[in-house]
């Protein structure tokens, strides 16, 4: 679906200058916040430098039109420019894990590793313009499954969607888009490539998040484009025993690996994790700065005698840097409320102020102790809305973010309003004003991989 060309026209003129302006102000903040955008987009410095790793954001929903399965989308490499063509990492691993026991450690596991193909053309030759030559740099994945212990190829010589850069270079895009959907053994479905850049937000609520500064209230998109690891997969394969109706709720995470020389000449070589996502916002936002690389390479079955991740969330330092600025008290320390959206997930049956039975690994029938670990869980048993709240939670819509997370939800302003103190206190909903709907820069679709064909510059 493509804007007529006034509005498309005024659109990128909006979106482009929310864009900058979220640049901008990391410029101007100097190298202390310059890895500080959009939701996770550049949550770290070490990313900032290797955006090839850094996941942007992590999504997981039950599937709208196939409600026996939950669709997860991994977004990496973020701010791509429309019309360049980009590429996943021959030397990294990046993946998608499933916790569905509340231990923090994965029980599902996959894996996508990459291979170029053709002969990549030299920016020297390109002069930065994108051109027909670029279409001679194709990727091929080969999508691998660990579950109980057991390595499966479910997809090889897959085909990665490239950028659409025109007519002349990709002819007929929309075909390339639904031949990067392949259809995997089980019922599932995978889709691997460049799409439109999903997050949104009001620039009002990604300042004050991130920096505890005020800024004009730009609503928009992000005219640029990421790209995406999607996966729809029965709930069955994920749920603990294979019972989704007993053992609903499942933790999501997202990591890139690179490969590492041998450490202290064992002459080993293996893989060190370099980007861990999975709650929008975490790192940047409770993690202290000078710790956000190295939360980047922790596992969450780590995270409760790690030391960093469990005292950050309850006592972060920007919640009291955003309630100065927003006028209102923070909650004071220990954020048990934090705790328990980030760290356990939501349940009447933990010590949590917050008294709703949501997304807790405690909710499942065969699981009786949970550790504490941040991941992005998901109730699979929560019903599709009808009319879905991009505030999600806080506007009454249980199927939304913190529970999981769609294409659709604000995600910034939430984790701006439970910062606050909400849903467990009053916090300051009027903070950013709730005037406009899901304010995507490009429509998702209404199937799988729901994402937005890429942008373009012309």
């Amino acid at each position: 679906m493509r804007v007529t060309s006034a509005r498309s026209r005024w659109t990128w003129a909006a979106a482009g200058g929310a864009a900058i302006a979220m640049l901008t102000t990391t410029v101007l903040l100097g190298p202390s916040m310059r890895q500080g955008t959009a939701t996770s987009h550049w949550d770290a410095p070490a990313t900032t430098r290797d955006k090839q790793v850094d996941a942007t954001d992590l999504y997981a929903f039950t599937s709208p039109e196939r409600q026996d399965t939950v669709t997860i989308v991994a977004n990496y490499i973020p701010f791509q420019v429309p019309n360049k063509p980009y590429q996943f990492d021959t030397g990294a691993r990046y993946e998608v894990h499933i916790d569905n026991t509340g231990t923090g450690r994965a029980a599902v596991t996959y894996r996508w590793t990459f291979t170029t193909k053709g002969l990549p053309v030299p920016s020297l030759v390109r002069k930065h313009q994108a051109g027909p030559a670029d279409a001679l740099v194709e990727q091929s994945y080969t999508l691998t499954r660990l579950r109980d212990g057991k390595w499966e190829t479910l997809v090889r010589d897959g085909y990665v969607a490239p950028t659409d850069m025109g007519a002349l270079a990709t002819p007929d895009y929309p075909e390339l888009r639904r031949k990067a959907v392949r259809d995997l053994p089980g019922g599932g479905k995978v889709f691997t490539g460049t799409a439109a850049d999903p997050f949104y937000s009001d620039n009002h609520a990604v300042n004050l998040l991130r920096f505890g500064l005020p800024f004009f209230p730009v609503k928009t998109g992000v005219p640029l484009n990421v790209s995406s690891l999607a996966l729809q997969i029965p709930k069955s394969e994920l749920a603990l025993g294979g019972d989704p109706a007993a053992n609903p709720v499942i933790g999501v995470w997202t990591t890139a690996s690179r490969r590492s020389s041998g450490v202290l000449g064992s002459g080993q070589a293996g893989f060190k994790q370099v980007s861990r996502l999975g709650n929008p916002n975490f790192n940047e936002v409770i993690i202290p700065l000078k710790q956000r690389d190295r939360f980047n390479t922790l596992r969450p079955d780590g995270d409760e005698s790690g030391g960093l991740v469990v005292p950050s969330t309850l006592d972060p330092d920007q919640a009291k840097v955003v309630a100065k600025q927003a006028k209102v008290a923070a909650p004071p320390a220990p954020r048990k409320d934090l705790e328990e959206i980030y760290l356990t997930g939501l349940t009447t049956r933990g010590d949590g102020p917050i008294d709703r039975d949501l997304n807790s690994h405690l909710l499942n029938r065969d699981v009786s102790r949970i550790v504490k670990a941040e991941e992005l869980r998901l109730n699979m048993s929560t019903p599709v809305a009808a009319e879905p709240d991009k505030y999600g939670l806080l506007k009454g819509d249980e199927q939304g973010y913190p529970n999981g997370r769609r294409l659709v939800d604000d995600v910034v302003t939430v984790n701006l309003r439970m910062l606050l103190g909400e849903p467990a206190g009053p916090g300051a909903p009027g903070l950013i004003a709730e005037d406009n709907p899901a304010f995507l820069y490009k429509p998702i679709s209404g199937s799988f991989p729901y994402l937005a064909l890429p942008v373009t510059a012309g």
